[in-house]
């Protein structure tokens, strides 16, 4: 089967194939897939699927005796008449259903992938020791390829984790995460590159938000139609990705919130959100919503910040969520315009990101010296000082990048500015190399072997 349509999803693809024929030459295959909502999973194993003999069964809500029926047919589907024949009219159990799926695979090689299996736990207590149970049992030699896929992060880490049922188990584990703007751009290859950087801040890397975006209309327009009108795919996807990792309790969106306003250090956190913060934050960090951020080279007993690590929830929390109540009364035109300092101060954080990126692929290509490590860095203490991207060998400081989202090319005062900046720096090297990176471009009068200038699309493409 083609590969068309998958999106930087090509390593993922090529290690279930390689699972898959390890269980077709006799070692029984245990995969688990987890990422959160619209990453593409299910787009990733019906692909998969289709190219060889699987049943595909994607649980829903419902009880065990309907979610056990619904798996008859999904056996229907992709084994054929006579393995759902074999079945007796339907399965007594899910250990019934998983022994018989094992038989069937003796016979000849098959893929069975259960999505959404977060659902079967809720329905099915002990869901995973069923599973267990099952696998332990799997004979040698069976070629059988088992693919466990969920969108609630937490949940499927739990059953695989310390303490889980299916600890030690898979053979092959996958984390599905939002893409990359230089892997998101094959959804808006027409875009000018600047543009295409401001629909990304919105959607960030989910494919059915950027495929959602209108390449046509300008980002006001989009932002207006999908983020600024009831019912728009960028105002209400954010609480469905938060639902299936986060409980109601224990304040997580109060957290989430207060970062979003720009409260960066615990204790900022702790008073914007009025609640104990470490274990919210703890679990936040686990799930991969909130990154915890030192700067580059930092000593030991440095303070972190603490900063939203999805751009489309970074988009969300800052720039819609306080106005959410504003959007549905139908208002979303005035709360777009009003919340553009919000917008710009976003799309800066993105394109900083992007050019840290950018730094450690020019590291990887050879372009940039290939033993550098490149950060953020700030001062810890005195005066205020942030380098967006600092380079280190070893503990030298070799490089000082800034990332400046502004129309106009970066000239000889911004550089002049970056310059000063290093001798704020510990151990910076006499002779260092600067990069600039510019929404605008950067001055070609500037440029040297040691100043390096790059635009967007020399960034992403």
């Amino acid at each position: 089967m083609s590969d068309a349509g998958l999106v930087d999803r090509e390593q993922e693809l090529a290690a279930l194939r390689t699972a898959r024929a390890a269980a077709a030459a006799g070692a029984p295959q245990l995969v688990v897939v987890w990422g959160r909502r619209r990453v593409g999973k299910t787009f990733l194993l019906s692909h998969f699927a289709a190219e060889e003999r699987a049943v595909f069964f994607g649980a829903t809500q419902q009880a065990e005796a309907v979610e056990l029926g619904r798996l008859l047919d999904a056996v229907r589907r992709g084994a054929g008449d006579r393995a759902a024949d074999l079945a007796g009219g339907g399965f007594a159990s899910w250990e019934a259903a998983l022994r018989f799926l094992a038989a069937l695979a003796a016979e000849r090689p098959l893929t069975v992938i259960l999505d959404e299996v977060p659902y079967l736990t809720a329905s099915t207590p002990g869901f995973a020791s069923v599973v267990q149970a099952v696998w332990d049992h799997v004979a040698q030699g069976t070629p059988l390829t088992l693919v466990l896929c969920g969108s609630a992060i937490a949940t499927m880490e739990a059953m695989i984790g310390a303490g889980g049922a299916l600890r030690g188990r898979p053979t092959l584990t996958l984390r599905l995460s939002p893409l990359e703007p230089t892997q998101a751009r094959s959804f808006l290859p027409s875009m000018e590159p600047a543009a295409f950087l401001e629909a990304y801040a919105a959607c960030g890397g989910y494919p059915l938000h950027l495929k959602a975006w209108d390449p046509a209309r300008s980002t006001e327009a989009n932002l207006l139609r999908l983020a600024g009108a009831p019912g728009g795919i960028l105002l209400e996807d954010a609480g469905s990705i938060l639902a299936e990792e986060l409980t109601h309790a224990g304040g997580y969106t109060r957290v989430l919130a207060a970062i979003g306003r720009g409260r960066t250090r615990f204790a900022e956190i702790a008073a914007e959100s009025a609640q104990r913060v470490e274990h919210p934050l703890e679990v936040l960090i686990r799930a991969g919503l909130v990154r915890r951020a030192l700067p580059i080279g930092a000593p030991r007993g440095a303070r972190a910040s603490y900063e939203l690590a999805d751009a489309y929830l970074a988009f969300w929390f800052g720039v819609l969520y306080s106005d959410i109540p504003q959007i549905e009364a139908g208002q979303g035109s005035a709360v777009v315009s009003r919340k553009s300092p919000s917008w710009q101060r976003h799309l800066g954080a993105v394109f900083e990101d992007a050019a840290r990126a950018h730094a450690r692929r020019l590291i990887a290509s050879g372009e940039l010296p290939g033993d550098l490590v490149v950060d953020r860095w700030w001062a810890a203490s005195g005066e205020p000082c942030e380098i967006d991207a600092l380079g280190l060998r070893r503990t030298q400081a070799v490089l000082f990048g800034e990332a400046r989202w502004q129309s106009r090319p970066l000239d000889l005062h911004d550089l002049a500015q970056l310059q000063r900046k290093v001798s704020r720096v510990p151990r910076a090297v006499e002779l260092p190399i600067f990069v600039l990176w510019g929404r605008g471009g950067v001055a070609q009068g500037i440029r040297s072997d040691r100043v390096l200038g790059f635009e967007p699309k020399d960034m992403i493409g």
